[in-house]
């Protein structure tokens, strides 16, 4: 892989920093930036890539279009810096592309987080490891540093959705892509508008 070193390129992956990453811009012209963004992280050592899609949503369309990086331009210098040892599943990419709104574009890549090696190795060595973790929405976060924040845990609000429960079991978390799937299939059929749809939408990103 062009930019990464062969020990690096061969080395095992370590499934406790694995994680999925969706990266929105506003259109696909404006894609290329982050492109080259994810492209430095990889040679730089900070992540390796292992799997990368383009989900792109037109106006007026409830369906999401998914491109892979050996097929679509935009993602074409990320391509060979892909490991590919795992893929995304086309559930994995159904539920990220829940939150592509009209006319939008994001990057979904699966990577690990390589700046976190040492951290998961002391965590081995201890006997334990990497347990958990989830991506806090900007909304919450900035709902939890609201004035008042620091008031005692029971008064707070909640920064996880998930939770490690979950992580491993996700049979207990609710499946908006099959929720999402079904008010797309009422929109091909008329039952549904495309302004309800996102209505519907919208409450399901809600939870």
């Amino acid at each position: 892989m062009e930019g990464v070193s062969r020990a690096d390129a061969g080395a095992a992956l370590d499934g406790d920093l694995v994680e999925y990453l969706l990266v929105s811009v506003a259109t696909l012209d404006r894609v290329d930036g982050v492109v080259a963004a994810v492209a430095e992280l990889v040679r730089s050592g900070t992540i390796r890539l292992i799997d990368v899609v383009l989900l792109r949503r037109a106006g007026g369309q409830a369906s999401v279009v998914v491109g892979e990086a050996d097929d679509v331009e935009e993602l074409s210098p990320l391509s060979a810096l892909a490991d590919r040892r795992a893929r995304l599943s086309s559930h994995d990419i159904a539920l990220a592309a829940v939150t592509v709104g009209p006319d939008d574009a994001a990057l979904l890549l699966l990577v690990e987080d390589r700046w976190a090696a040492s951290l998961s190795a002391a965590a081995q060595r201890a006997g334990g490891r990497f347990a958990g973790g989830e991506r806090v929405s900007r909304e919450r976060f900035l709902t939890a540093t609201r004035p008042g924040a620091d008031a005692k845990r029971l008064a707070v609000d909640d920064l996880l959705v998930r939770g490690p429960a979950t992580t491993d079991h996700p049979e207990l978390a609710v499946d908006p892509a099959a929720q999402l799937q079904t008010l797309a299939e009422l929109v091909d059929r008329g039952v549904l508008t495309l302004e309800q749809y996102e209505a519907q939408r919208r409450r399901v990103l809600a939870g």
